[in-house]
């Protein structure tokens, strides 16, 4: 019972953090360039680093939280990685896989970009509706995959989680991720009272591993491929209620699975377009489906900032064989845009105080504008929060084809910068803040490093 009781109080803890305000978020000072070394253990002036041990602590509750950041920057151009590690309450110990890429860069027009995509969650629906694939959350069974990464409900699975560092694999370009291994998730009915079935022990699902790998080539005409590698483990264990069922028996064959993303964009000018036809895609209160990459453009909507291309194509691998049997290859995974529920929300914006606490101070290190503009970090901190919430934009990737097994696929990113350009002298033109800000734990905060 007290073992019950323990991990029971341990969620009710984490819910706790999801409500939390973002006034609670430290009070921070102003600093200078190279100052941000006491955050992230690195300068920006560095190529690239990885550092897995950025502590986020509460000194009177003695939880803590550590994080994974990675940086590759190369002369106007950044790109950047934050992820939690885990959370600490104790002697609890929970692995939250949230992710969020940055990128930070002059477009060819000089416009300075922070930008900025969430791997928001997994969804799984039930295809019932409109012949489509795609989840038509409202009018089709559609659950939520909440992964939290602990043992629970199972005493025998050992999950663990690892940065994969940042590596140099040729001239401008590199590579950086993070592995979830075991990652337990809990199953949230979309249709139902969010926080009671995040609660209640509805269904737990087990999957092998999870991970996510970011490949970074600067090419020589100053476009920059930021491709997005995704591994979904197979299922290897499910259990609704307290019986452990077979996955197989409950995964059914109508089921796919999709990954949501989050894309926040914050400027007082931008607009989204389908790259082929340059007409503006309105906010979307469906699901939409895309069969073209998406463009961003700032600056009257003269100025190419930011393509979204999807890769097509996906391989599904049977983990139970020895060797690993390949289901199907070469699958087109579809693309499409979603009209984001109040639930969605939730999911993401628990993430929101303490992600922009760390944001912001990669932002304030790496923008002389956002210096210029924000006199200190907390300043910018309080101003980032509200860019997190007004996005409209959600994207999904679905598989159509799953059952349970183990999913590999790569969508790409394309900024336009002007590395190709002599980038030497100064500055001056409009920001653009993606601010993908995600809540570092809505606590009393006190960074330090290990």
């Amino acid at each position: 019972m007290k073992l019950h009781a323990s991990r029971n109080l341990t969620l009710v803890w984490i819910i706790s953090l999801l409500l939390l305000p973002a006034v609670l978020a430290p009070t921070v000072a102003a600093y200078t360039p190279g100052d941000e070394a006491e955050i992230f253990g690195h300068s920006f002036s560095e190529e690239y680093w990885t550092n897995d041990s950025i502590i986020v602590s509460n000194e009177d509750t003695g939880n803590e939280a550590s994080l994974t950041a990675s940086y590759v920057g190369v002369g106007d151009f950044q790109a950047f990685l934050i992820a939690f590690n885990n959370i600490s309450t104790g002697d609890d110990v929970l692995q939250l896989p949230y992710q969020l890429f940055g990128m930070h860069y002059l477009t060819p027009e000089n416009q300075e970009v922070f930008i900025g995509a969430i791997f928001a969650f997994l969804l799984v629906h039930n295809e019932s509706y409109g012949n489509n694939n795609l989840p038509d959350v409202g009018n089709e069974n559609a659950w939520y995959i909440v992964p939290f990464t602990r043992n629970l409900p199972w005493a025998d699975v050992n999950p663990t989680v690892e940065a994969i560092p940042t590596t140099k694999l040729g001239d401008n370009h590199y590579r950086f991720g993070m592995r979830y291994n075991n990652m337990t998730a809990k199953i949230v009915n979309s249709n139902g009272t969010f926080l009671d079935y995040l609660l209640a022990p509805f269904m737990t699902v087990l999957f092998s591993e999870f991970v996510v790998e970011y490949d970074i080539v600067i090419n020589e005409d100053g476009t920059v491929n930021a491709e997005t590698l995704y591994t979904i483990g197979q299922v290897q264990r499910v259990r609704i209620g307290l019986i452990d069922e077979t996955p197989t028996d409950v995964i059914s064959d109508s089921m796919c699975i999709s990954a949501v993303h989050y894309l926040s964009i914050f400027t007082s000018e931008y607009n989204v377009t389908r790259t082929s036809s340059g007409n503006t895609i309105e906010p979307p209160t469906s699901t939409n489906p895309i069969d073209d990459n998406i463009t961003i453009t700032i600056g009257n909507n003269t100025q190419r900032a930011f393509d979204i291309g999807m890769g097509r194509e996906y391989a599904l691998l049977n983990e139970s064989t020895t060797p690993w049997d390949i289901i199907l290859e070469s699958e087109n995974a579809l693309n499409s845009l979603l009209g984001a529920r109040r639930s969605d929300f939730f999911l993401i914006s628990w993430q929101a105080p303490m992600s922009a606490w760390l944001f912001s101070h990669m932002a304030y290190g790496l923008s002389r504008q956002v210096r210029r503009t924000y006199n200190s970090v907390n300043n910018l901190v309080r101003n980032s929060a509200a860019a997190f919430h007004d996005s409209q934009w959600w994207y999904a990737v679905t598989f159509p084809e799953w059952n349970g097994y183990r999913i590999q696929q790569d969508p790409v990113y394309t900024a336009y910068t002007n590395l190709s350009e002599d980038v030497s002298g100064g500055r001056t033109g409009f920001l653009l803040i993606a601010v993908g800000i995600i809540a570092l734990l809505a606590i009393a905060v006190v960074v330090k490093r290990r």
